[in-house]
């Protein structure tokens, strides 16, 4: 397929095609922004209590209230660069219930006053395509898994996941990564449900070039994340587009969910335990650049892969290209 042809197909994605002059209504749209917000603060905290409260009655009941109390000291210490294992789930738990239920009650805000199902934002109409999903968090997890090895062997640096340092044993130790993921998937859910649902779609009643789409939800995905960094602001938005690419080419958010989930689970799992310490400045790192440009077009790639490959398409049920 040539690349007008392509992008001409991009443009008519399925996900966007019971989009119509209601959509385009000014009025709508920007009574969505304060109602969402209020509904997503809401339904937030509410996410949020109920994390906190599932993840203390679970390890409470595990290791004694004595356990369950030391979890809150992260709140108390936020500069606290290495959390014990049980912290960093907690931490992970909060954040994962905040966002996905403000993510829920905005995008329910928006669905009510477009006067159209919640499920739109989702998909192109079919039932959630949970294959999708797993499907991006293997492939994408098992590639990024072997570059870190890859890039810690060639640059010399002694590399402990940090998965081997929560716990002496292999139980505890998967035990950690299956809740990590699992938290993961709920807190990617949240971010594309949000940019490439809602954002997508909504921006798309205005404007229907991909590269314009793109480039729009990359740029407000990175701006959200309040990085100082440059760097590591340009990589975002690289990870924002290609997630978008995704979205339109196959009809929903499925793939992105798992290959976001994949790529923050390779950071928690073998760079860095989640902390609540925000992001300082440092100086400019061209290396993360260059990686942004890869993963774009990587992510463009699997797309295509998922695409073309008809035993891939067979097997999540992409039986047509996602196009109206």
């Amino acid at each position: 397929m040539r690349m007008g042809g392509l992008m001409e197909t991009v443009r008519r994605s399925r996900f966007l095609a019971d989009l119509s002059p209601h959509d385009r209504d000014p009025r709508r749209t920007a009574l969505v922004i304060p109602v969402g917000i209020l509904a997503g603060a809401v339904t937030g905290l509410l996410g949020a209590l109920a994390a906190v409260l599932a993840f203390m009655l679970v390890v409470g009941g595990l290791d004694g209230a004595a356990a369950a109390t030391d979890l809150f000291q992260v709140f108390s210490k936020p500069d606290l660069a290495a959390p014990t294992g049980p912290q960093s789930l907690f931490i992970l738990a909060c954040l994962a219930g905040m966002n996905l239920g403000a993510a829920i009650g905005f995008v329910m805000a928006a669905a009510a006053i477009q006067r159209r199902p919640f499920s739109d934002y989702i998909n192109d109409g079919q039932p959630l395509r949970w294959r999708l999903v797993l499907g991006g968090l293997v492939l994408v997890g098992v590639v990024m898994a072997v570059v870190i090895g890859v890039v810690a062997v060639v640059s010399g640096h002694v590399f402990e996941p940090v998965v081997l340092k929560v716990s002496p044993n292999l139980v505890g130790r998967s035990l950690y990564a299956i809740i990590a993921i699992v938290l993961l998937i709920l807190a990617s859910a949240a971010e594309e449900l949000l940019f490439r649902g809602w954002l997508l779609k909504q921006s798309a009643a205005y404007i229907r070039n991909p590269i314009a789409l793109m480039a729009l939800n990359g740029l407000l995905f990175a701006a959200i994340h309040l990085d100082p960094n440059l760097d590591a602001f340009l990589f975002r938005a690289a990870m924002g587009a290609g997630l978008t690419w995704m979205a339109l080419r196959l009809g929903g958010i499925e793939l992105g969910i798992g290959v976001h989930a994949a790529n923050n689970a390779a950071i928690v799992l073998l760079l860095r335990p989640i902390t609540l310490q925000p992001d300082a400045a440092r100086e400019f790192q061209p290396g993360l650049v260059a990686s942004a440009v890869v993963m774009l077009a990587g992510f463009i790639g699997i797309a295509e892969l998922w695409m073309r490959w008809p035993a891939l398409r067979r097997w999540t049920g992409l039986s047509a290209p996602a196009t109206a």
